[in-house]
């Protein structure tokens, strides 16, 4: 009887180093571009990427530059910006836009380079073993999803694929990757590691329940509001927003995240709420029977310092999809519907379909708000030969309105002012800024991330002073990529939303005003952009419509009124109806 004899197949089994397995999942990923400031732990990452990939590498001038741009790319493209740095202070200077990501839910993929495995203190009671070591891990844990490190080679490509897993479910934001040195360069064979089969994340299911009882609830207000958040932006909701205040004539107001979710000049749209919000969005959610929050946090900034009087008259309704932020609200709510803002809102709309509107119900709702906006205007008149910041932001409108626009901004009174005199109208008029965790020097380094995820856009960076100089140094970013940027400084000579706060409290601003800039006009001009000074009303009009159609990066310096005040504002003790007209010079 003659035996089978087994066929015998030789098989290339091949080696590659942990470098080269990261890259393959950055390839997986479809990743194109990568934020990065380099240095020695994070070397054979980049060798590999320039020698084997058609990824570009992006190299800003600091950590806090490339973190910005990759938070701005993330946002844009609605996936996991890769953002690596090297050991020691490649890593903390890394935490400020790390923590950003993590407060605004911006998903990234950091790796940061870190000292050999052998090299490591470990449980040694001494402060540092390896040439810039710092315990990576334990820094990020509170402003990352996750930190992990990776020890062995053979557990590199289910950790990297793990995390743009991770960073890009439910609630996205940043998950960290520590790499040891020895672990990027160790070979590992391709049949001793293995990817852990992705599992489908299934978002908490709408609770068909509580939107019926919202339903109702929507049907018999008569005097609703809808208060829409970063997170209604993030589920691209905007459409069923809409849908749902229009044909329910229910008001919109917003969050500084939530900018553009329902479109500025339309009738409905109230504008911002909260501290620098407007006094007639305010005064929607002060006196309200209905607010139904969607995507939002319901921090201090929107609600003021007495959260139990945010809005007294009202039922309460609040969508998230993170469970905790419904269980821990500081605002009071009535009911919490845990699930993903697109389909809790289109959910609440097929419902509310079965129903005819009243019209009737909301209509003296309607006409009081509208009293409410002629009575309590955004501008609050004073006689000044400066130029006003409002007036400028408004005429930046104007110039390029019908285009695609990007909107950055940094931390400031010119934040809070773009947000109220710029018209936004999300995608196609998006706001790019620090809310969570307040940034300055955010600004500059998004617009550079915002050109390069959408080259087409019209990219516009607005600017403080004081927060320009955070990052100034990315200009040279700017010009080496010849980014199409159009840059407006608005400049009155100090940091002046803290000194007004100072002003207001203690009479006295010690340290924040008064500054001394320089000419950034100039400044742009020795790196090679182009740069144009405004300090006359008169010619205000025709030099910014020059400049902003300039082919190629433009920086504007506009020198503005030091006494131009943010106004009306909310003070801390005082409840939403209550903003204050004062200047803090008076």
């Amino acid at each position: 009887m003659l035996k089978k004899t087994r066929k015998t197949v030789n098989r290339t089994i091949q080696k590659l180093s942990g470098a080269e397995m990261i890259v393959k999942t950055f390839l997986r990923n479809n990743v194109k571009h990568t934020f990065v400031f380099p240095g020695g732990t994070i070397a054979p990452i980049l060798d590999v990427i320039e020698k084997k990939t058609k990824i570009k590498i992006i190299c800003p001038r600091n950590e806090q530059g490339a973190g910005y741009a990759a938070i701005a790319y993330a946002k844009l493209t609605g996936k996991p910006a890769v953002f690596m740095v090297t050991s020691g202070p490649g890593v903390t200077n890394a935490v400020t836009p790390v923590a950003d990501a993590y407060y605004d839910n911006v998903p990234l993929v950091i790796i940061t380079g870190q000292v050999g495995v052998t090299d490591m203190r470990g449980s040694i009671p001494v402060k540092q073993r390896g040439f810039q070591e710092v315990d990576t891990v334990d820094i990020f844990k509170s402003i990352t999803k996750e930190a992990l490190i990776v020890r062995d080679v053979r557990e590199l490509p289910r950790i990297i694929e793990h995390a743009f897993v991770t960073a890009n479910r439910g609630r996205k934001g940043p998950v960290l990757v520590d790499l040891p040195m020895n672990v990027q360069r160790e070979m590992c064979n391709s049949n001793k590691f293995f990817l852990t089969k992705k599992r489908n994340y299934k978002k908490p299911m709408p609770p068909r329940k509580n939107i019926e009882l919202l339903a109702r609830w929507v049907r018999e207000a008569k005097r609703p509001v809808i208060l829409a958040g970063g997170g209604a932006i993030a589920a691209d909701a905007g459409d069923e927003v809409r849908k749902l205040a229009t044909r329910w004539h229910v008001p919109v107001v917003m969050s500084l995240p939530g900018i553009g979710v329902y479109p500025s000049p339309e009738p409905l749209s109230l504008g911002m709420c909260g501290y620098a919000g407007s006094q007639h969005a305010n005064l929607a959610i002060y006196n309200a029977d209905l607010l139904i929050c969607i995507g939002t946090t319901l921090h201090v900034r929107q609600t003021g310092s007495l959260p139990k009087r945010t809005a007294p008259q009202a039922r309460i309704a609040r969508i998230d999809i993170d469970q905790n932020e419904l269980d821990h609200s500081r605002v009071p709510i009535n009911l919490k519907i845990n699930a993903d803002a697109r389909e809790a809102t289109a959910t609440l709309n097929a419902i509310l379909r079965r129903y005819s509107r009243d019209k009737t119900l909301t209509d003296g709702w309607q006409k009081k708000i509208e009293e409410w906006k002629t009575q309590y205007p955004l501008v609050v008149g004073r006689h000044t030969t400066h130029l006003r910041p409002q007036r400028i932001i408004e005429l930046v409108d104007r110039v390029i309105q019908n285009r695609w626009v990007i909107v950055t901004t940094g931390v400031g009174q010119h934040q809070m002012w773009v947000s109220r005199h710029f018209n936004f109208d999300y995608p196609t008029r998006q706001l790019l800024t620090s809310s969570g965790h307040g940034t300055m020097g955010f600004d500059l380094p998004a617009a550079i991330g915002a050109k390069i995820a959408h080259p087409n856009a019209t990219v516009l960076c607005f600017v403080g002073d004081g927060s320009f100089q955070m990052n100034i140094q990315e200009l040279a970013t700017v010009a080496e990529l010849k980014l199409d940027i159009k840059i407006i400084v608005l400049d009155n000579h100090s940091l002046n939303i803290v000194a007004q706060f100072q002003r207001q409290n203690w009479k006295s601003h010690p340290t924040t005003g008064e500054k001394y800039n320089p000419d950034f006009a100039k400044i742009a001009h020795v790196y090679g952009i182009y740069g144009v000074t405004i300090k006359s009303r008169r010619d205000l009009p025709s030099r910014l419509a020059t400049a902003l159609r300039h082919k190629g990066p433009v920086l504007i310096h506009c020198h503005i009124d030091p006494k131009e005040d943010l106004l009306p504002m909310l003070l801390g003790g005082h409840t939403l109806d209550d903003m204050t007209f004062k200047s803090s010079f008076s």
